[in-house]
């Protein structure tokens, strides 16, 4: 059986409290129908180290997994996080 390990699972948390913390339900659909994500939270992202996060360290990068990065990717885009769920 397979189960997410400490550091995982501090990922995922850290990704879903950014998540609910920085996006904006409202104007969620609206970017993306546009295709846009705003910078300001672009670059938080980045700041924290989810951009970027499965990339070598002699990169830039995070030096984890493609896991650890879908981890993120997952709750950036977790429905509960945007008003109208269907726009994924």
């Amino acid at each position: 059986m397979f189960r997410e390990s400490k550091t995982q699972i501090e990922i995922r948390k850290a990704a879903r409290d950014f998540a609910k913390g920085e996006f904006d339900k409202d104007q969620a659909c609206e970017l993306d129908k546009k295709c846009e994500f705003p910078e300001n939270i672009w670059k938080k992202a980045a700041d924290l180290g989810f951009i970027g996060i499965h990339f070598p360290e002699e990169y830039g990068g995070g030096g984890l997994g493609v896991f650890e990065n879908v981890l993120i990717v997952e709750e950036f885009c977790r429905p509960g996080h945007w008003k109208c769920p269907g726009c994924f």
